[in-house]
């Protein structure tokens, strides 16, 4: 016994098989290609003539239903339309595969001249549980759906960000003396509904399978138990996942797209009579892409010291700085290693600063109005170098120490194993600290350029000491003795500035190199 066969429909087949060989009895005696009927389809399998049947498929599984053809000559007719999931059936005779096909969309086939005997097909679901229609016919093909035109494909009108327009022809059938026909219209992101029922499945949900009230032998109460207990039908999609309309045009608006995203639309001739509807060609549109956004720029936030690395030759960094008021001014430092940068500042209206800036510089910016300023900082055409920078309107958050125009250390006095110093100090309250380097003969001959960017004076230097000088009232020389140098040697003497001991940004000056007396 087959292994997907009980008893009862084995029985059935058996008894087709013997009247299909009893070709000489008389007419009247002979099993005829439609005796059977719907009510006992879902027992025996066997598909009645001329009669759509609804069959319930579980995924990943094969079902086969069968129908005998009895008369030489006789054309042959089969409809297979597939709802919720595209489906890979193939078509049989005396165990020979004739026909396959895979797809969602409804599906028929033509023999003029059919051979004899049992037929079998087979159905496999790719997505899901699926219900699947199908039709078998020796006399005329499935008439009872609505006529679609020659050409049934649906044409893209217009597009653009957030919508389109699509346009298809008229159904034949469609007159203006009645009003029965009418076009339904699918449209969402996920899929094709290349069928009208496949879209109601997935609007709707599939219901369970019923169990048919027909045979009630145990081995036939076992299967149908089993297959209700794995039956999984879809679910209803999610509220507005699906936009679906009516209309009696042959013109449709979707005005609810995004930019750059991909929709499935579907129309279908819609019979309000029969309650039936055949699928166009399913169209595929992607809106328009949306603007693009600027990139998102960084906002530079008052009193803050940005730091940026540049990597590439002519690298440009920018910013944005809010000035929540007007200000009567504002103070700009800006300290560069490396190569030089263009540092430029502006609104939409006006252009308030553009230099070229090496090293450390401090900028005053006047009667700045409310607005929002952009900062462009363009590097080198070699790449590379770093550049810190701050912007501020409270001069209390002003972070960066101060440096005069001059910058050199000079020296006043030198001993057997003491040096006076003297430089240029700031009206402001800051931290000077002097440091002193023993060097080698061969060293005292390198003056290397001073790098305001290093982290450390040097390894080999030595803090002499840090003094904070308060309120001076305009910029004057500063005096200071360093000690406990030896006699005959080499030195460079160092001096930083930092606003307070809390701030980690320093500022240098010129180095001073000087070597004691041999003799005292």
């Amino acid at each position: 016994m087959p292994q997907l066969l009980d008893k009862a429909r084995y029985i059935t087949l058996l008894l087709l098989l013997t009247t299909l060989a009893a070709n000489t009895s008389p007419a009247e005696d002979q099993f005829n290609f439609g005796d059977s009927d719907i009510a006992h389809f879902q027992d025996s399998n066997v598909l009645p003539e001329r009669e759509e049947v609804l069959h319930y498929l579980l995924f990943n599984f094969t079902s086969r239903v069968f129908f005998p053809h009895t008369e030489k000559g006789r054309p042959l007719y089969l409809t297979v339309i597939p709802c919720a999931s595209p489906i890979e059936w193939t078509l049989l005779h005396g165990g020979k595969a004739l026909y396959n096909h895979t797809g969602g969309e409804s599906h028929s086939l033509h023999y003029t001249t059919g051979t004899p005997g049992l037929y079998t097909i087979t159905l496999k679901p790719l997505e899901s549980d699926t219900y699947v229609k199908l039709y078998i016919s020796d006399s005329f093909p499935l008439k009872t759906y609505p006529v679609l035109p020659d050409d049934d494909k649906v044409k893209i009108k217009k597009k653009s960000r957030k919508g389109f327009s699509v346009e298809w022809n008229k159904s034949p059938k469609e007159t203006p003396f009645d009003n029965i026909i009418e076009y339904h219209i699918a449209v969402n992101r996920k899929r094709s509904f290349d069928t009208f029922c496949s879209l109601m499945s997935h609007l709707h949900g599939d219901k369970r399978p019923s169990r048919p009230d027909t045979f009630n032998f145990l081995e036939e109460e076992k299967r149908y138990q089993k297959f209700l207990r794995e039956a999984n039908p879809i679910k209803a999609a999610k509220k507005n996942a699906i936009s679906y309309r009516k209309t009696n045009a042959t013109v449709f608006n979707f005005n609810r797209a995004r930019p750059g995203r991909k929709y499935f639309v579907n129309v279908y001739v819609y019979n309000k009579l029969t309650r039936l509807a055949s699928a166009f060609q399913s169209l595929e549109v992607r809106t328009k892409p949306g603007k693009r956004k600027p990139p998102s720029v960084k906002r530079l936030k008052n009193g803050q010291i940005q730091v940026h690395q540049f990597t590439k030759p002519k690298e440009l960094l920018t910013m944005e700085f809010r000035v929540s008021k007007p200000a009567k001014e504002a103070l700009l430092g800006v300290q560069v290693c490396g190569q030089k940068v263009r540092f430029q500042i502006r609104t939409k209206k006006k252009k308030w600063f553009s230099r070229k800036i090496q090293n450390y510089k401090e900028f005053t910016l006047t009667d700045l109005p409310k607005d929002t300023y952009t900062i462009k900082i363009k590097g080198s055409k070699k790449g590379g170098g770093e550049v810190r920078f701050t912007l501020t309107t409270k001069k209390n958050k002003y972070k960066f120490p101060s440096l005069p125009k001059k910058t050199s250390v000079t020296s006043l006095n030198t001993t057997c194993e003491n040096v006076t110093i003297a430089w240029v100090g700031e009206t402001r309250r800051q931290t000077f600290c002097v440091y002193k380097t023993e060097l080698s003969e061969a060293q005292s001959g390198l003056r290397p350029k001073i790098d305001q960017c290093s982290s450390e004076i040097d390894k080999a230097s030595e803090k002499v000491f840090c003094k904070r000088f308060r309120n001076h009232r305009q910029q004057h020389a500063l005096q200071e003795t360093v000690t406990g140098l030896k006699t005959g040697r080499h030195y460079r003497i160092d001096v930083t500035v930092i606003r307070n001991k809390r701030s980690k940004m320093f500022l240098r000056y010129d180095s001073l190199y000087v070597k004691t007396e041999d003799t005292c």
